[in-house]
């Protein structure tokens, strides 16, 4: 017998649904979906576009945007805490000491245009008084996430970074709190390939050197393959499988995860035209 101890279940999620109001039809979006995530581990939630799996991201984390919500219901534990019946005080406190950061897609979209990225990662850091140690703590950040001319970063304006450049700084802002899990969507989409080895890289660290527990939304087989221990397969807003990573692409038990690893191949072949 191993004398390794499981570790402990950091994140528990039972029976979430999310349904919304579009126009005069409900869409179950996230249709009564269970999930659990250990501390230090890598899950991948894997599914096509519009299965419902960044509205289940940003549903256990409370970050729904400002959609017409029909039904919302579930629970989700995070390291003893009910998250979704936490008032909003301690939801804040929570992401701010040690608890959960999520990283979005398009970082176009979520860091300001019209502000140097110093002054972005200061607000992530307001809990840092002196401003020495705030600025220090900001470099040692993005050298973290393998940004080495740090302070050029911190002069710039997003738009005079590249793609990659900005995911990596909107990973360093979600690092700010210390958290121990960190909630990734789609955090490659959109990047070329050299770029996504470098984000896939990036979190690839912080799991094996620091220990943050990841959980990584995506549609990108390579990335699940890469970085994830255990998946879960997504459609029509309900996982269909759930297995670690070498089974699922070895003998995938469910038709949806065939038929996905089996497309996911044939677009990795080179044509057979000549």
């Amino acid at each position: 017998m191993s004398g390794t101890k499981p570790r402990p279940a950091l994140l528990t999620v039972r029976q979430v649904k999310v349904h919304l109001r579009v126009n005069d039809r409900i869409i179950h979006a996230v249709d009564g979906v269970d999930l659990d995530l250990r501390a230090g581990e890598c899950v991948g939630i894997l599914g096509e576009s519009g299965s419902g799996k960044s509205t289940f991201g940003r549903a256990i984390t409370r970050l729904l945007p400002n959609v017409a919500l029909a039904h919302l219901s579930g629970e989700v534990m995070f390291d003893g805490h009910d998250v979704a019946r936490m008032p909003e005080a301690g939801l804040r406190l929570l992401r701010r000491r040690g608890g959960f950061s999520m990283v979005f897609q398009d970082p176009l979209n979520h860091l300001n245009p019209t502000r140097r990225i110093a002054a972005q990662m200061d607000e992530a850091l307001r809990s840092i008084g002196d401003r020495h140690k705030l600025r220090a703590r900001a470099a040692e950040l993005l050298l973290q996430v393998g940004l080495s001319d740090v302070e050029r970063v911190l002069r710039a304006y997003p738009h005079e970074l590249s793609g990659g450049m900005r995911q990596r700084v909107l990973i360093a802002m979600a690092l700010a709190s210390e958290p121990r899990l960190l909630v990734a969507d789609e955090p490659t989409t959109a990047l070329d390939a050299t770029v996504q080895m470098q984000v896939i890289e990036t979190l690839r660290r912080l799991n094996r050197d620091r220990h943050v527990a990841l959980l990584i939304i995506t549609h990108n087989f390579g990335l699940v393959a890469e970085l994830c221990d255990r998946v879960y397969v997504m459609t029509g807003g309900k996982f269909v499988e759930d297995a670690d990573v070498f089974s699922l692409f070895e003998s995938p038990r469910h038709p949806y995860t065939a038929s996905l690893i089996a497309a996911g191949r044939r677009l990795l072949q080179p044509s057979a035209r000549v």
